[in-house]
């Protein structure tokens, strides 16, 4: 039988994922009349469909949840989000995914097999779709036909339209968080308030945030310099992985090499945690992993490699606070109407104490998308055509996108990766779908009632916004 053959295969698919062939794995499969395609390193197992628990209010394409060993998996009809008819015996068989941390059950109506196929093979999608709807990241060539490679990744966010939770986050092993010191280092102006706006709603209201690594690390330096003291200076730092100056990696190794910063607890978080970004952080001794789907951890992750420093150390932050204190006032934070301001006029400062925010999370986003828009804008009139400045701003839109969450900003911004990592592409095949990406972000940002409309796919966030 071919399901059961193709199970044992992705159970033990590390044989498969030899390196240095250029070459990968494409599992393909049907849903109605079309073909489409997933790379074998995200796929667990294929199985057939399973006795599922339906789920209230859950997105319309949702199956429900279904037991599968000692996991609860949640299932998703690849044909309801694709808006593919209906058909007698459909959703028979599901690919089971992993990707993300986190592993979810896509329905399809057949599973055809897996192909080992070369790079060259993988075609960028057309220009036309890199800012449009479709959850697609390239084309393959498979026995002389076109197969469709779903964003997966791009489907699970639409679907599970996560918003980064507000509410205080319990404190369990009665840590002073009003007195603990955390750095935070994020180039996406939006991505850093979220974070502060999280960490503050729980306690945590000695923050310092800095808009890139390089600023992040001078501060620590100097403060080292000032106070010889790492008690006095920081009890944790967070950094995203992908900033200019220094990245997330470079400031790790850094503080870890540091004689009197190495025992700052290090906590990584990127995009997407891959294998190999994981290892990077191992080797530069970061503390802790995430993925930015996973920023509502952030609290409770800091408490843990907090505790655990002070266990490992006999550093000054204390377990259990003596006498116990009320608990502080909870910043007023969620209060702030949802009103689209016009932008201000200089960026916010590149280090500042924590204070809560003036306006919304969304107003801090609609700012940052006009002045990432405007970097786009000037990578294009610069004749250098620096792929790595390009990268950069695309990944810090998508990474505020993501947190806010606008998933068709998002879902746009990572066709434009695609098209940008593409190394056998000339710069000139970038040029034209960029251009087209920069006036669809201009308009979104520059025309109330279509942002409002976008963020209609968040009804908590977006039913306030005038039209």
């Amino acid at each position: 039988m071919l399901m059961p053959t193709l199970s044992n295969i992705l159970l033990q698919k590390e044989i498969l994922l030899e390196s240095g062939t250029n070459e990968l794995e494409i599992l393909v499969f049907r849903v109605g009349r079309f073909l489409f395609g997933i790379n074998v390193a995200k796929v667990r197992e294929v199985l057939p469909r399973q006795e599922m628990t339906a789920l209230p209010q859950a997105h319309p394409s949702v199956l429900g949840v279904f037991q599968l060993r000692n996991n609860v998996v949640p299932c998703v009809s690849l044909r309801k989000h694709l808006q593919v008819e209906d058909d007698p015996g459909s959703d028979q068989q599901m690919i089971l995914t992993d990707f993300n941390r986190m592993q979810t059950a896509f329905t399809v109506d057949a599973v055809a097999r897996i192909h080992r196929i070369s790079w060259e093979k993988i075609l960028a999608v057309p220009a036309i779709m890199a800012t449009g709807r479709t959850p697609v990241t390239a084309v393959a060539q498979i026995d002389g036909q076109l197969v469709s490679m779903l964003d997966f990744e791009m489907i699970a966010d639409q679907v599970t339209e996560k918003i980064l939770r507000e509410d205080a986050v319990s404190n369990p092993h009665q840590l002073p968080r009003e007195q603990l010191r955390i750095v935070v280092a994020d180039d996406s102006v939006t991505v850093r308030q979220a974070m502060t706006t999280m960490l503050a709603g729980s306690g945590y209201t000695q923050i310092q945030a800095f808009e890139n690594g390089r600023l992040c690390w001078e501060w620590l330096e100097a403060q080292w310099q000032a106070k010889q003291n790492l008690a006095e200076i920081a009890d944790l730092l967070i950094s995203d992985v992908e900033m200019p100056q220094i990245d997330g990696f470079h400031l790790t190794k850094r503080v870890k090499d540091h004689p009197g910063l190495g025992r700052l607890p290090v906590l990584l978080y990127s995009s997407i945690v891959t294998p190999d970004n994981a290892k990077k952080g191992e080797a530069v001794g970061a503390d802790a992993q995430i993925s930015k789907p996973e920023l509502h951890r952030v609290v409770a992750i800091a408490d843990e490699l907090i505790l655990s420093r002070g266990a490992h150390n006999g550093d000054a932050a204390p377990t259990k606070p003596a006498p116990p204190q009320p608990a502080p006032p909870k910043p007023t934070v969620a209060a702030a109407p949802l009103v689209l301001p016009e932008p201000p006029p200089s960026v916010p400062s590149a280090s500042y104490e924590y204070a809560p925010p003036s306006g919304s999370l969304l107003d801090t986003f609609l700012v940052e998308l006009r002045e990432r828009t405007e970097e786009l804008r000037d990578w294009l009139a610069d004749t250098s055509y620096d792929r790595r400045a390009l990268l950069r701003t695309l990944h810090s839109i998508k990474s505020a996108a993501q947190v806010v969450p606008v998933h068709e900003v998002s879902g746009a911004v990572h066709q434009m990766e695609e098209i940008a990592l593409d190394n056998a592409r000339e710069t000139v095949a970038i040029v034209a779908p960029l251009a087209d990406l920069i006036d669809w972000l201009h308009s979104l940002s520059h025309n109330r009632r279509r942002y409002a409309e976008l963020l209609g796919q968040c009804p908590d966030l977006g039913s306030a916004f005038p039209s």
